[in-house]
């Protein structure tokens, strides 16, 4: 009897205990779930326009390359140097003629250079654009001086070509569009100075050919670099060509897409004891690019000019993929600035070059890395981040708060198609209660979305515009 009285007792405990860890499970799911059904609520308040049922991944994932494992080099020795912008240059027709024998529209010209960095010189240099070929994509350009980036040129921006009919200077972009009756907007310029432009008039305006007789631009130059440190160039693919070209690639002179040709001929309008390069560049990596290297081509010069290094094999490039994270934690449900929790998810890859005979033929690939590097912190409460495999501590809250920590750690398990990574965030309601965060499926409001590393976050309470969540025009 006695056991009978202590198996009750102790049932009776049981039972109570289970009916109080119920409860509170109940009330921590009514809070967040009452605290998401707000949030969505005031997301299609705050964006009529936006159809919930789409993917809310943005990002392009374009590929690119860098000297080392270090993807993020702070700005060091190179924040001493700048480039600013020069006066109208006239392009030495000599030189424009030299560049077609050499880069001919259409052929294949991997043969005349291998990937290659440079060192910076002792001395001021500049760059400026000679020639723009026929290509769809739209893209700028950029150099990395001793790991910090800089953009230097638009396409399209800052050049003219002059018209053998009224001798006038014309914008590249408005060729097409404007004098050459109207013919879509690719900006395409067909830089000819020898009467042989490929592009005919339409018969109802004579189908003469147009002939461009000069090309000038406004140079960039470069002073205050630390001599010797390694720079690169590259194009930032910002709008790709279906088979040619990705949106988001670089496409670099680390990877082959580049040539450098140094055995141009000293234009005629530069000083007589300054050198002279050329440095021709390929948009398009996929099945339909021709490799022709015109599809940008610019001239440097200087006392000296950057000294181009080939990469041998051996030498490790870097090629990464990145996704930038940006995150709400339910901190309040009327809040739309995506800038409580900013992560960039990096993958990277070293690569070695394989040489046939000289020619670079293939590409050995090391062992593949994760990393996440916390950018942004907007939020003020504790929350634990989970990304593949792998679990951070409980960070956050207003003891650490940090607008931009810059916290790199390794991770393993991460997915750039799945996104597989969640937050739980501890609420200021109660200590007990964590709403759970993760990529949103089709069909509900987005607490995480995906979008490309050069976006940035909004200042704290002000909402992302809704055009970050409608169709591209």
């Amino acid at each position: 009897m006695k056991t009978n009285v202590t198996t009750a007792i102790l049932i009776l405990a049981a039972a109570a205990m289970t009916a109080c860890s119920n409860t509170d499970m109940y009330d921590e799911a009514y809070v967040e779930n009452n605290q998401k059904a707000s949030y969505s609520d005031n997301f299609a308040k705050k964006f009529p326009n936006v159809n919930l049922n789409q993917n809310w991944d943005y990002s392009h994932k374009g590929k690119t390359y860098s000297m080392g494992e270090n993807t993020d080099k702070a700005r060091t020795r190179g924040s001493e140097g700048s480039w600013s912008k020069g006066s109208w240059y006239e392009v030495d027709n000599n030189t424009v003629a030299w560049m077609q024998n050499r880069l001919i529209e259409g052929s294949d010209h991997r043969s005349l250079g291998n990937p290659f960095y440079m060192t910076v010189p002792g001395n001021d240099f500049t760059i400026v654009p000679i020639y723009q070929g026929v290509a769809s994509a739209v893209w700028n350009l950029h150099v990395v001086v001793d790991g910090v980036d800089y953009l230097v040129w638009g396409k399209s921006e800052d050049l003219q070509i002059k018209d053998k009919t009224n001798q006038e200077w014309h914008n590249v972009y408005d060729v097409r569009t404007y004098e050459w009756g109207g013919e879509g907007t690719n900006w395409e310029s067909m830089f000819n100075t020898d009467g042989s432009d490929r592009w005919t008039a339409p018969q109802s305006e004579g189908g003469e050919r147009n002939q461009v007789t000069a090309i000038r631009a406004i140079p960039r130059v470069f002073s205050g670099f630390p001599v010797g440190a390694e720079m690169y160039f590259y194009l930032d693919i910002r709008k790709g060509d279906e088979g040619r070209c990705n949106a988001g690639d670089h496409q670099s002179s680390l990877n082959g897409m580049m040539l450098a040709l140094q055995d141009v001929p000293r234009p005629a309008n530069i000083p007589a004891d300054y050198e002279a390069m050329i440095i021709g560049c390929e948009d398009a990596n996929l099945s339909l690019s021709d490799w022709d290297m015109n599809d940008v081509v610019f001239l440097v010069y200087g006392k000296t000019v950057p000294k181009p290094i080939k990469i041998e094999r051996g030498d490790e490039v870097y090629e990464s993929q990145t996704v930038r994270y940006m995150i709400e934690d339910l901190g309040a449900t009327d809040d739309f600035d995506f800038n409580d929790i900013v992560i960039d998810m990096v993958e990277y890859t070293p690569k070695t070059p394989v040489y046939t005979n000289g020619v670079l033929t293939d590409w050995e690939r090391g062992e593949k890395r994760q990393k996440a590097i916390i950018r942004h912190l907007g939020g003020t409460l504790p929350f634990v981040l989970t990304i593949g495999n792998t679990v951070f501590p409980e960070m956050g809250g207003q003891t650490t708060f940090q607008s931009s920590p810059n916290l790199e750690v390794d991770v393993t398990g991460w997915d750039i198609n799945r996104h597989n990574l969640s937050v739980q965030v501890r609420q200021q309601a109660s200590s007990t209660v964590y709403n759970h965060v993760r990529f949103p499926k089709a069909g509900e409001a987005p607490m995480i979305i995906a979008v490309d590393p050069d976006q940035g976050w909004m200042p704290e309470r002000q909402s992302v515009p809704e055009s970050w969540f409608l169709p591209a025009e």
